[in-house]
């Protein structure tokens, strides 16, 4: 059940019309028809503007992001994954995988693409990483 179902219900049971929706049910509901969609298509808007830019930058449409440490040192950054691979990878290694060296994933480098942002929050960073690669994955964006 919709949020919209739930709020024509409510209207029905309100205005005493169980059957057929009054003219107040029915302008209310247009009312509120009418407020969700730009809502609706400025997001779908937003999503296709940024997957234009991601294609140049990252080179596909529907990057993944991380969450990166700033010049605060702490992981309150979010970047999208850098995939340079080969020479182009300029990540370093660090000793703390069990099998020996592992990639720095959560430092930015010269081979990275450059969005990149401060939260100033640990919680807030890994949130919005979770929500956009969520975004990400059901093929929103």
């Amino acid at each position: 059940m919709s949020a919209r179902d739930v709020i024509e219900h409510a209207l029905r049971v309100y205005y005493a019309d169980s059957r057929n929706p009054s003219a107040t049910v029915g302008r209310l509901l247009a009312q509120y028809d009418a407020e969700q969609r730009p809502a609706n298509e400025t997001l779908v808007k937003a999503r296709e503007a940024a997957a234009d830019m991601f294609e140049v930058e990252a080179g596909e449409r529907r990057p993944m992001w991380r969450v990166i440490y700033t010049d605060s040192e702490s992981p309150t950054g979010v970047a999208l994954v850098c995939t340079a691979d080969g020479v182009d990878d300029v990540h370093h290694l660090i000793d703390d995988g069990p099998d020996g060296p592992v990639r720095d994933e959560q430092g930015v480098y010269d081979c990275c693409p450059d969005t990149q942002f401060e939260t100033y929050s640990t919680a807030l960073a890994a949130y919005l990483v979770e929500l956009l690669n969520a975004d990400t994955e059901d093929g929103a964006a």
